[in-house]
């Protein structure tokens, strides 16, 4: 790429040296001038050559302008995307600072105490001889 950016370079150095060179003769009794055949087709081959360049340059101008819209528009997005991102961290905090709430102290407490009271059933309940009863809930179920 490089390389072919520096031929181009050199190309149109010698373009412009090939018409800085063409010497324009005047023409007897008028204000016309005249060139030999050989440097009118070097200055057409230079303008030819110019108009190509400044189409071009038109077209990237317009391709920046684009991607320059773009770029815009993909920053919009991440702002707006990073803007969503700060909320659902927020939120996730917030979860996450209410499950810290529930401790697990008062978990194991409570299921302590919910083992205790279903002993405590089973012993009522084989007291008075139904505990075949519970068995077979289970087998049912």
């Amino acid at each position: 790429m490089l390389e072919k950016t520096i031929e181009k370079l050199q190309n149109k150095q010698v373009d412009v040296q090939a018409v800085e060179q063409i010497e324009a003769k005047n023409v007897p009794l008028s204000s016309k001038v005249m060139l030999e055949k050989e440097d009118y087709k070097t200055l057409v081959t230079a303008a030819q050559k110019h108009v190509v360049q400044v189409k071009k340059e038109r077209k990237l101008e317009k391709l920046l302008q684009a991607a320059e819209k773009t770029i815009t528009g993909l920053k919009a997005k991440v702002t707006e995307l990073t803007e969503t991102i700060s909320s659902l961290t927020r939120q996730l905090d917030q979860y996450r600072s209410v499950r810290g709430q529930l401790t697990i102290g008062s978990l194991q407490q409570e299921n302590k105490e919910l083992k205790q009271r279903n002993s405590f059933y089973k012993s009522i309940i084989e007291q008075h001889g139904l505990a075949h009863l519970l068995g077979r809930n289970k087998e049912q179920r």
